[in-house]
C-alpha cells in the first residue's frame, strides 16, 4: 500500500514539475532541450514529453475519479495534488503537438469510460450524441493528420522499413543496438530495387529512433520475443482492469504511445566517457585531428554504442589519413545508424584508397539510403571527374540537377549550383570532342 501511495505522490510531483517547465519554456521564460522547439520539459523533445503527460494524466486522473469517496488523509492530499498536476498538464498537452500523446490519453479515457462509467449504456441511451461524437473524433483524427502530414506520411514509411526487415529475419533478429543501421540498409534496398513515389523520397530520412517500440523488439530480436511483449502487456493490464488499479490507464496511455513513439529511450543519463567525448570535440573543429584521435581511442570501448561519438573517431582519422583504420570504426557506427554520412566517408577512404568500384558503391548506398540528398551524389560526381570518366559524371550531375532544393537550405543550393557548372564544364568538353 504504501508503495502505491509513494507512487502516485512521485508521479504526481513529476507531473506538476514537468508541466510548469513546459509552461515556462512555451512562455519564453525558460528555455527548451532542443533548438527546434518550444516546449520539451526535462526532456530532449517535445514528443516523448507529450508523452509523459499523457501518461500521467491518464493514471492520475484515474486515481481522481476512483477514489472520490476514499476516506484518509493521504488519500486526500494525493486527490488533490492529482486536481493540481492534471489542470496543469491539460494546460500543455495540447501545445506539445504530439499526436501520439493525444491518442494515448484519448484511448486510455475511452477504456475507462467504457469500464468505470458504463459508457457503453450512455451509448445506447444516447445513440444520437455518439453518433456526432464519433464523427466529431474522426475529423479531429483527420485534422490531427494533416496538421504535420509529411511527418505523419514519414511514420509509416518508417514502420515499412521496420516491417521489411522484419520479415527478413523474423525469428532471431538481427541483435542488440541494430534497429536503426538495419534500417539504413533496409531503405537502401528498398530504393535501389526501383523508382519510388516523390512523396516517399520526400519523407525518408536517417531517423534517430525507431517510433514504434514494438516493432523495435521485433527488429532486434524476432517476431517471437515481439509478441511475447505484447501479450506480457495485454496480461498485466487485463489483471489491473480486474482489480479496479488506476495503474491500468497509465499503462494503456504507455502501451499506446510506444506504438507511435519511443519513450524507452526518451531518457537518458549521460556517463562519465560521454562527458569527456564531449569535452574535447573542440578539437576536430580546430582542424587538431590527431590530437582528437589520441584523444578518442581510450573512449572507444565506453561509447562504441554511441554512433555520434563512433563518426567522430572516424572522421578524425580519416583526415589523419589513416583510412583503413577508419572505415574499421565507421562500419561499426553504420551497424547501429542510419545516417549516411558513414558510407559518404568509407567511400572517401576507398577512393583515396585507389579501390574505386568500392567507392562507388559506398556512394551509391549513402545516396540510397536517403535518396533526395545531394552529397553522395556530388561525391560520385567529383570521384568520376578526377578518373576521366565524364559521361558518368554527367550522368551523377545531372541527377543532382534533377532533385528538388529547398530554397532554405544554403548547402544544398551551394552543392547543386557547383554541379550545374561541372555539368555546363562536361557537356562543353564533350561538344569539343
Amino acid at each position: 500500500m504504501y508503495i502505491k501511495l509513494f507512487i502516485y505522490i512521485l508521479v504526481n510531483l513529476c507531473a506538476i514539475y514537468e508541466g510548469i517547465l513546459g509552461f515556462v519554456q512555451v512562455t519564453g521564460l525558460g528555455l527548451s532541450k532542443h533548438t527546434g522547439f518550444l516546449m520539451t520539459g526535462s526532456f530532449t523533445n517535445p514528443g516523448p514529453y507529450g508523452g509523459f503527460i499523457a501518461i500521467s494524466l491518464s493514471l492520475l486522473g484515474a486515481y481522481y475519479f476512483m477514489n472520490k469517496e476514499a476516506e484518509g488523509w493521504y488519500c486526500k492530499v494525493i486527490r488533490i495534488l492529482s486536481v493540481i498536476s492534471c489542470l496543469i498538464c491539460l494546460i500543455v498537452l495540447p501545445v506539445s503537438v504530439s499526436r501520439a500523446a493525444w491518442l494515448a490519453i484519448g484511448v486510455a479515457s475511452l477504456v475507462f469510460g467504457f469500464k468505470e462509467l458504463n459508457l457503453a449504456n450512455g451509448i445506447r441511451k444516447h445513440k444520437a450524441i455518439a453518433v456526432i461524437t464519433f464523427v466529431i473524433v474522426i475529423i479531429l483524427m483527420t485534422g490531427a493528420f494533416f496538421l504535420k502530414k509529411d511527418s505523419a506520411v514519414g511514420r509509416l514509411h518508417i514502420w515499412h522499413m521496420e516491417l521489411r526487415a522484419i520479415v527478413e529475419e523474423p525469428l532471431t533478429g538481427y541483435g542488440k543496438g541494430t534497429t536503426l543501421g538495419v534500417y539504413g540498409d533496409t531503405q537502401a534496398e528498398y530504393f535501389a530495387e526501383k523508382e519510388r513515389p516523390d512523396i516517399i523520397k520526400k519523407v525518408a530520412g536517417c531517423p534517430e529512433y525507431a517510433f514504434n517500440e514494438y516493432l523495435k523488439i521485433g527488429v532486434e530480436y524476432g517476431i517471437p520475443s515481439m509478441l511475447g511483449v505484447i501479450a506480457v502487456f495485454i496480461l498485466v493490464i487485463a489483471l489491473l482492469l480486474k482489480y479496479r488499479s488506476p495503474f491500468a490507464y497509465g499503462l494503456i496511455a504507455f502501451c499506446v504511445f510506444a506504438f507511435f513513439s519511443y519513450p524507452l529511450e526518451a531518457i537518458h543519463i549521460k556517463s562519465e566517457a560521454e562527458k569527456e567525448w564531449e569535452s574535447i570535440r573542440y578539437l576536430a573543429s580546430m582542424e587538431l585531428y590527431e590530437d582528437a584521435v589520441e584523444e578518442l581511442a581510450p573512449l572507444y570501448d565506453n561509447l562504441k554504442d554511441n554512433y555520434r561519438f563512433i563518426y567522430d573517431y572516424g572522421y578524425a582519422l580519416h583526415k589523419c589519413k589513416r583510412y583503413q583504420e577508419s572505415n574499421e570504426i565507421l562500419k561499426e557506427g553504420a551497424k547501429i545508424s542510419s545516417d549516411p554520412m558513414f558510407y559518404n566517408i568509407i567511400g572517401k577512404n576507398l577512393e583515396t584508397m585507389g579501390l574505386y568500384e568500392e567507392a562507388e558503391q559506398a556512394y551509391l548506398h549513402a545516396h540510397h539510403m536517403v535518396p533526395q540528398r545531394l552529397y553522395p551524389l556530388t561525391l560520385l560526381m567529383g570521384m568520376h571527374i578526377r578518373l576521366g570518366n565524364n559521361n558518368d559524371a554527367l550522368r551523377y550531375g545531372k541527377m543532382i540537377l534533377n532533385k528538388p532544393v529547398n530554397e532554405r537550405h544554403r548547402t544544398m543550393l551551394r552543392l547543386q549550383s557547383d554541379a550545374r557548372h561541372c555539368v555546363d564544364s562536361l557537356i562543353s568538353v564533350n561538344k569539343n570532342i
